[in-house]
């Protein structure tokens, strides 16, 4: 590897926040236990189901987690882009991923074997300090969003998405910012846990008012005042929070190996 591939990985390593904290010798002995893996777009970084035998952060790229139910429908759950960790349960013996997650566009990830990641807990303390923030931070977000779903109108919880899609992978254009992710409304519809009726005249109401513009899987936001205006104010959670939470799929990974 040469010194400025090196230089990036080892950045990218410090600015997650599972390894946040670690000194720099620390991050040398992470980065020299993990390995590089391209995936081409559509390719598959985890599966469904599968062991879960790998920890991951995206390098390059954007990707897509989903989860098939017990009746055959696939969900989205969230986007990852790069700079951002999977698959922390495979620290744990005997779990499955309980999603898929696919390459949006070409994807670079540096992985760790969950053996390997397993040792570098024992080794280094602070990252399962680190670990456990994260997934304790995730469990209220998805406590959140159970409030959500129980409390607020659908047209708040599609403008809170809608800008929290727009901060992770938002892109300036000259009708505004364009949220540069392949978004179909029926993955909208499922981020939300809403019908893709409602979505869908919701999407129309405010194109005809001026606050979006859509197209073929693209949505931008052309007055992003007016989309906060129907956000509300946020609840006041960490800045981490991008999920459903860590902790939800460690549970949902621990009923399907027990149920094998």
């Amino acid at each position: 590897m040469d010194e400025s591939a090196q230089s990036e990985h080892l950045n990218c390593i410090l600015s997650n926040p599972v390894f946040a904290g670690l000194p720099a010798l620390a991050a040398a002995d992470v980065l020299a236990v993990s390995r590089l893996r391209s995936i081409a777009a559509g390719g598959v970084l985890v599966a469904q189901g599968a062991t879960a035998d790998r920890f991951g952060i995206l390098l390059r790229g954007r990707a897509r987690m989903t989860q098939l139910t017990s009746d055959g429908r696939q969900i989205a759950l969230r986007y990852l882009v790069a700079g951002q960790e999977f698959g922390l349960i495979a620290a744990l013996p005997d779990m499955v991923y309980p999603v898929t997650i696919e390459a949006v566009d070409d994807c670079q990830v540096l992985c760790w074997a969950g053996g390997r990641l397993a040792e570098l807990f024992l080794r280094y303390p602070q990252i399962g300090l680190n670990a456990l923030r994260i997934m304790v931070i995730r469990n209220q977000e998805l406590q959140a969003r159970y409030r959500q779903q129980l409390t607020e109108r659908v047209e708040q919880r599609l403008a809170r998405a809608l800008l929290r899609l727009v901060t992770i992978a938002g892109e300036d254009i000259p009708q505004g910012r364009l949220i540069n992710l392949p978004l179909a409304r029926e993955d909208l519809a499922e981020l939300i846990g809403a019908t893709l009726f409602t979505v869908s005249r919701t999407l129309s109401q405010w194109e005809q008012s001026g606050i979006v513009c859509s197209g073929r899987e693209r949505i931008a936001i052309c007055h992003l005042d007016a989309l906060e205006e129907i956000a509300g104010e946020p609840e006041p959670l960490p800045s981490e929070c991008v999920a459903p939470c860590a902790l939800a799929e460690l549970l949902t990974a621990k009923r399907a190996a027990l149920a094998t």
